[in-house]
């Protein structure tokens, strides 16, 4: 967690949301922006493994990301939904990966 509390400005939110998923709440970044951000997180938490008892363990992220659209009533949920349905896309396609919803299609 505060590897990826390192990388957000005052204001932006980084919290647990279930199980093994955590929500980023972001402002005023373009997709292309969030991307770059999610896969500077992934590289390095990637680089930096947790110390434990037994020894180093390495960890890796899937990102999922969506952006709210303007004027369109999004809420919360369908947000959370899109973001998800990207982490899904990133999961799917071999881990440790970011992905962005865009609009009825899933990118990398």
């Amino acid at each position: 967690m505060a590897i990826c509390q390192l990388y957000l400005n005052k204001g932006e939110i980084f919290a647990r949301y279930g199980g093994e998923e955590f929500v980023f709440s972001l402002s005023n970044y373009t997709k292309a922006e969030a991307e770059e951000l999610a896969n500077t997180i992934r590289n390095h938490v990637e680089k930096t493994p947790m110390v434990s008892p037994e020894g180093e363990i390495s960890i890796t992220l899937s990102l999922g990301i969506a952006e709210a659209e303007r004027g369109v009533g999004e809420t919360v949920s369908s947000l959370l939904n899109k973001a998800d349905k990207a982490l899904y896309q990133a999961k799917g396609t071999g881990r440790n990966k970011v992905s962005i919803y865009l609009k009825g299609n899933i990118g990398m």
